[in-house]
């Protein structure tokens, strides 16, 4: 599939124009680095829906959480990690889609419900805007929506129609 057949659904289309944006200015995020990233993501996802910090084993300790090397820090890391690989590979559908769906099927194992996802994607575009600051436009955002909704639409796929 070519990247501008790329559709998160509802009839959005995902354009060069979009992948171009979101590649270049994910690329800033590097430049923070995915462990204070990572700690930013987890900061918003507590602050939006403190309730599911007890789906979380390192969140138990509220003191140590947010240190330096803590499995917060660690799985913030992770996370920030996986999204710069799929943001690299949204021109590679081919490559990207079959790697989402595994990945979706491991988070069923991890017991993240499908809701989970509007969650994480919240808090996405919360730590997005709190990096680029002024240069998180509403175009952009649009763009960032556009790849979240492909990327939640795959890692859900047929994993929550029991």
């Amino acid at each position: 599939m070519e990247a501008s057949e790329l559709s998160p659904g509802e009839g959005v289309l995902l354009d060069e124009g979009d992948i171009e944006l979101v590649q270049r200015t994910f690329a800033k995020v590097a430049v923070v680095g995915a462990e204070a990233t990572g700690r930013m993501l987890f900061g918003h996802i507590f602050r939006i829906a403190p309730d599911v910090k007890k789906l979380f084993s390192f969140a138990k300790d509220e003191e140590t959480m947010w240190l330096p090397g803590s499995r917060l820090e660690k799985h913030g890391a992770r996370i920030i990690n996986t999204m710069a690989v799929a943001v690299s590979l949204l021109d590679d559908l081919e490559t990207l889609e079959p790697e989402l769906e595994k990945l979706g099927v491991q988070h069923v194992r991890y017991k993240v419900l499908a809701c989970h996802y509007d969650l994480v994607g919240q808090a996405f575009i919360a730590t997005l805007e709190d990096l680029l600051e002024t240069e998180f436009t509403e175009a952009l955002k649009s763009a960032y929506l556009k790849v979240w909704s492909f990327l939640q639409n795959t890692m859900i796929a047929d994993n929550y129609t029991w």
